[in-house]
């Protein structure tokens, strides 16, 4: 009797022990219970809120309105210099360049004699895969700026160098190593196809002909509008390998991409602006030597938003392709690094703002913003988030994945953009610091240097 009785007592533990298990397991499911959540962050570089708020307002943009009106969203305060390398490192890091350390495009070797690129393992501080890793999170991240050579995390990493890989082979390109093969044939495709691809977005295709009839073209012009279509090719190249990673492993708990088109476009086509307005603007400005005024600016961000139409319906296309792919206890982040001002006729990404110009915080001048939308189950609909900077993104991130926050990082948790009963069910909590004093090394050589310095070079970013 006592042992029949006994094992009715350790059945019935046995039987609330397997139902705590599955009650923990739906909880880990269910949105509203307070528990850790998936992210996706999609990157889209130089892509301007003025634009994006021009061509939503005209339904030219259906799934960044959905972001708009389904999630959190905000002008995204940066800082100068804009570097892409720069400011994406402090996305990933949520930390100052002066803490990250990839403070500008190139450095000066070891004896002082040359200038290299700025590589990946000269970063400092953790990125957020590293932290996720370190919590045994699963990570996927594709084409972050100054992620070669590709380090060790739990998943895969495809470094921004992979992009380059019909040109030549490049050890360390991906991790695990043995990636590298399985992606490679992902880039075969022919230039002719990829003109096809624009030309069917409505993307101009650079021919000689098209220098006549824009406004004032220079050499650099020309050159910026040839390499597009190589540019273009490497975006397509980074959505077919986000696309196969997701399809062949699974979205893991951390997933990030970043594409370039809506920077390296923006960077020549303003010379498409109606010729008419361009060469009234051009007069009042350099002829006449009338100031800017808003309403100038206000007009050519207008007509800019009208050039650049073609680029970022593609973009949204491609945003809706992944937001199908996200799944349900997963939020998206968009985000952009910056975007573009008219400045003395041109659109600059390194514009200092109006003179004198200040911004809150640790940002201290201000740069052409960018933008933030945050999209998901625990995101409230239609939040105006309070004055986000890119330091808040990694931050946010953390606290989503159910992890704490450092507190040497210099952004915060957008908790605006949080449901309150997320926020009362699991507060923000902090750690000293994720660094763990292992980063950090002197630049490396890789096959593609002097491809990605032309490149650098034909975009204005160095000289």
């Amino acid at each position: 009797m006592k042992k029949a009785f006994a094992i009715a007592v350790l059945s019935f533990a046995a039987i609330l022990f397997y139902l705590d298990v599955a009650v923990q397991r739906a909880v880990n499911r269910n949105p509203s219970s307070g528990s850790s959540y998936r992210v996706m962050i999609l990157g889209f570089d130089g892509a301007d809120p003025e634009f994006l708020s021009s061509l939503m307002s005209q339904g030219k943009l259906p799934n960044f309105q959905r972001l708009f009106r389904e999630g959190a969203y905000g002008t995204c305060r940066t800082f100068k210099p804009t570097k892409s390398n720069v400011v994406w490192t402090s996305i990933a890091t949520g930390k100052r360049m002066e803490k990250h350390g990839i403070i500008d495009w190139m450095v000066l070797s070891e004896d002082g004699q040359e200038r290299l690129l700025t590589t990946g393992n000269q970063r400092r501080t953790e990125a957020v895969w590293n932290i996720a890793t370190d919590a045994g999170k699963s990570v996927q991240i594709v084409n972050w700026w100054a992620t070669w050579p590709a380090e060790a995390v739990d998943g895969e990493l495809v470094s921004n160098h992979f992009t380059k890989v019909r040109r030549a082979r490049i050890e360390e390109a991906t991790y695990p190593e043995a990636l590298y093969e399985e992606l490679r044939p992902l880039a075969d495709m022919e230039d002719e196809l990829v003109q096809e691809e624009m030309r069917s977005a409505g993307i101009p295709v650079y021919s000689p002909g098209m220098l006549e009839g824009v406004f004032r073209p220079s050499d650099n012009f020309g050159r910026r509008f040839r390499a597009s279509v190589d540019l273009f090719a490497e975006d397509l190249l980074v959505e077919r390998v986000a696309t196969h990673l997701m399809e062949t492993r699974g979205q893991r708990d951390l997933f990030g991409v970043i594409f370039r088109n809506a920077d390296i476009f923006s960077h020549f086509l303003w010379r498409f602006i109606d010729l008419r307005l361009a060469t009234q603007v051009y007069d009042l400005l350099n002829e006449k030597q009338v100031p800017l005024s808003l309403e100038i600016e206000q007009r050519m961000d207008q007509a800019y938003a009208a050039v650049l139409e073609s680029v970022y319906v593609h973009e949204d296309r491609r945003l809706g392709r992944f937001l199908e792919r996200a799944g349900p206890d997963t939020v998206v982040v968009v985000v952009s690094d910056h975007g573009f001002q008219f400045r003395n006729y041109g659109f600059y990404h390194y514009a200092l703002g109006p003179p004198g110009a200040r911004a809150p915080g640790s940002v201290e001048t201000l740069a052409p913003p960018g933008v933030v939308f945050l999209w998901g189950p625990p995101i409230r609909a239609g939040t105006e988030l309070t004055d986000p900077s890119v330091f808040d993104v990694t931050p946010t991130i953390l606290y989503l994945m159910g992890l704490p926050v450092g507190r040497d990082m210099d952004g915060r948790v957008l908790v605006e953009a949080l449901s309150p009963e997320l926020l009362a069910t699991r507060p923000v909590e902090w750690t000293p610091t994720h660094d763990k004093g292992r980063r950090g090394g002197e630049p490396r050589r890789s096959p593609v240097d002097e491809e990605i310095l032309k490149e650098l070079e034909t975009l204005g970013y160095v000289s």
